[in-house]
């Protein structure tokens, strides 16, 4: 594994030195815990001396969200939070969202973007586990060099890809836009902002834009990555979508389907399952927001 690439090193250590910390939380999810000595070696290496590191495992209740109660108890100035995120504001503590570079072959991806699109032929809305981004400029440029070659033959249109919202994050800018429409529930956030007709989305750190007159509903979403609860959201959010998946475990593409969800039987998608393991998120979600609000008024006491 390269370090330096995956857990970014330099881009910590600057964003360190930029904002002048000195004590800062590292939140590391279970499944690369066994990394994080290496990482804050690393880290040591770049800052020299003067920045005290603190290494944080996940909360119990949510990994994808920031531990600023465990954070105020080293009375840390920022977290740097790795892995699989929902990117929920923060309220006290600035954070860097480091999402890691899941292995991925973007020639199987835009191969098979291309054939559930010539087969839809509707158009495609591109969206992707935070860990899978990195992946996204080669991905693009393959399809476009691939439906190049039979762009006669087909009607189909460029994919819509969406965008990262951004990986740092200040209570200053978290704060909720006034014209938001609702949550999905505390895992996940979407709005709609209506800008004449146009509409933005925005989900667990995706946001795209459609073009005037389009729905939601008219486009083939394509996922990149796993069936992770942020896959679920997707899923569960926009039910009435025909879905194409192309699923990794690790560094084997497992496998790749089609959903197709509304009136029609979903299939590969055991739906009780699912909605069953959404509801717990959410109920162990508002329990976490909980136990921070308790915390932190105990804390000004």
């Amino acid at each position: 594994m390269d370090l330096e690439w995956n857990y970014e090193i330099s881009r910590v250590a600057d964003f360190i030195r930029k904002h002048n910390f000195t004590r800062v939380a590292l939140q590391f999810p279970d499944e690369v815990l066994k990394d994080s000595m290496m990482v804050v070696k690393a880290l040591r290496r770049e800052l020299k001396s003067g920045v005290k590191l603190y290494v944080m495992a996940d909360t119990t209740y949510g990994s994808c969200c920031v531990d600023e109660v465990g954070a105020a108890h080293v009375n840390a100035q920022c977290v740097i939070h790795y892995g699989h995120t929902c990117l929920s504001p923060t309220s006290s503590l600035p954070a860097l969202f480091i999402f890691g570079k899941a292995s991925v072959s973007a020639t199987n991806c835009a191969r098979n973007l291309l054939h559930y699109g010539v087969e839809s032929q509707k158009p495609v809305l591109v969206l992707f586990g935070l860990e899978y981004a990195h992946a996204i400029p080669e991905i693009k440029e393959i399809f476009a060099c691939n439906i190049a070659k039979i762009r006669e033959s087909t009607s189909m249109s460029e994919p819509l890809y969406a965008d990262v919202s951004g990986s740092v994050m200040s209570p200053a800018e978290a704060s909720t836009p006034a014209n938001q429409l609702g949550l999905v529930d505390s895992h996940i956030v979407i709005e709609s902002l209506a800008e004449g007709t146009n509409k933005r989305y925005k989900i667990g750190g995706l946001i795209w834009r459609l073009p005037e007159g389009h729905k939601v509903e008219d486009y083939l979403l394509f996922w990149i990555g796993l069936d992770n609860p942020a896959f679920v959201n997707v899923v569960l959010t926009f039910n009435s979508c025909e879905i194409g998946i192309t699923k990794y475990i690790g560094d084997m593409k497992k496998n790749s389907f089609c959903v197709k969800r509304g009136n029609k039987r979903t299939k590969s998608v055991n739906d009780s399952k699912w909605k069953l393991y959404m509801e717990l998120v959410v109920i162990l979600q508002s329990a976490n927001e909980i136990q921070k609000k308790v915390m932190n008024k105990n804390q000004f006491k």
